[in-house]
């Protein structure tokens, strides 16, 4: 049976001293001497029970491991100080196992059943952790049902380099497992994106998850699945390609939305989905603001959505290719250009007798082509450049405008004014 709270002891030596023979005296540690904590051993685990949350500081400090006692159920390697603790829950919920205060680097491990021999991992492989744990610390949310008891085990963790401390002071927690920030759509998380080989390709890397996530009223079913348990990202895009959006988890089987549009009632489907779960593409433009759902794919057995701990990932390749692989990528339908070009005139005058005049046109749109008229003759085409050699005397008015290869006109040409003087004129 599990030791009750009052049975805890602070697990520390009262035997430190000296320690003498035939006169001689040594002063020894007091840690050489530590015995044992009480619940040092799975059948004196200490009782945890009650409301939650529940706070229990302890320590492991001269713990030992018992023979029955499987550390290769740890993703690391257990420092062989382990203590035990038992919680039964109350009620069927979310709940979050910590060790985030403790002051040395912990191992922390939650199971089913009532022998050491046959206990099960309550959360297989990797832990389901929140993000909000001190270094050291560590942290399992699992879904507990009412009536359970969970055994719940703490050792110290030698993995570190270099290795750091083993025992110490336990702050255990049991606490139920909040609501994610992003749960609603109009609390999307703002994500950015950070640029890599020199815009050519982006990356977006956030933690997340969406325990206790619920679906609103009027949001789609994302990817077709009934879901109910989304979150919510909002993304703008920093250049326009081909970006790959990816719900990446151990746990969580994750269907995904990606929408353009300001209101649930007003959300316009634009991703494509492929052939890996938790993954869709889209092509994107730049300076678009994107809606993603992370929804959880709902299984009818539980009846209920998947949940779990997640990382949300966008990458983004910008056409001709990812440079880092070399692939190309469909490019991305230019967007119409509605902008005008802008011409200037430059003028040279070679002062031969007659002079010759010589006007070069230019456009700030490369590939332009131009027209130009001279006093009050109609625009006609022209080249980039016109030579004057015989103009009547007096004083003309030469005005040039470029046309882009999309067709726009310059609405305000470029002047340029010479006078002819009437010795000039060719006979």
């Amino acid at each position: 049976m599990p030791l009750p709270r009052r049975a805890l002891k602070n697990g520390r030596s009262l035997l430190g001293g000296a320690f003498c023979v035939a006169g001689a005296c040594l002063l020894l540690a007091p840690a050489a001497f530590a015995a044992a904590p009480a619940n040092d051993e799975f059948a004196n685990r200490i009782d945890l029970s009650g409301t939650l949350p529940i706070e229990e500081t302890g320590t492991n400090v001269a713990a030992t491991q018992q023979a029955d006692e499987h550390p290769g159920e740890f993703l690391y390697e257990p420092a062989e100080h382990s203590v035990w603790f038992s919680w039964e829950a109350e009620d069927t919920e979310w709940v979050t196992v910590s060790t985030c205060g403790s002051d040395f680097d912990t191992l922390l491990g939650v199971y089913s059943g009532s022998s050491l021999s046959f206990l099960e991992k309550v959360v297989p492989g990797k832990e389901g952790a929140r993000f909000d744990c001190a270094p050291g610390g560590q942290q399992v949310t699992f879904r507990a049902l009412a009536g359970t008891t969970y055994e719940i085990r703490v050792d110290g963790n030698l993995s570190p380099q270099p290795p750091a401390a083993t025992e110490g002071s336990i702050a255990l927690e049991i606490a139920s497992t909040p609501a994610p920030g992003n749960d609603d759509f109009a609390d999307a998380q703002v994500v950015t994106s950070e640029s890599f080989d020199g815009g050519t390709f982006y990356r977006v890397d956030v933690p997340g998850f969406n325990w206790n996530a619920t679906k609103e009223l009027g949001e789609p079913a994302h990817a077709g699945d009934q879901g109910g348990a989304s979150v919510w990202y909002s993304w703008t895009a920093p250049a326009s390609g081909e970006a790959s959006v990816v719900a990446a988890s151990g746990a969580l089987e994750a269907v995904l939305g990606v929408y353009t549009g300001t209101s649930l009632s007003e959300l316009t489907p634009v991703a494509t989905p492929t052939y890996f779960p938790g993954e869709v593409d889209v092509q994107v433009t730049a300076g678009t603001t994107y809606l993603i759902a992370v929804d959880g794919m709902f299984d009818g057995g539980a009846g209920m959505a998947s949940m779990g701990q997640l990382t949300f990932l966008i990458y983004l390749r910008v056409p001709p290719a990812d440079l880092q692989t070399g692939i190309p990528f469909k490019p991305v339908p230019p967007v119409a250009d509605q902008a005008a070009p802008q011409t200037t005139i430059s003028k040279s005058v070679f002062k031969r007798m007659p002079p010759v005049w010589v006007f070069r046109f230019s456009s700030n749109e490369p590939g332009s082509t131009f027209e130009c008229k001279l006093d009050k003759r109609p625009f006609a085409k022209c080249r980039s450049s016109k030579t004057f050699k015989h103009p009547s005397p007096g004083r003309h008015t030469l005005k040039a405008r470029a046309i882009d290869p999309s067709g726009n006109v310059d609405p305000t040409p470029a002047v340029a004014h010479f006078i002819v003087p009437r010795k000039t004129r060719a006979k």
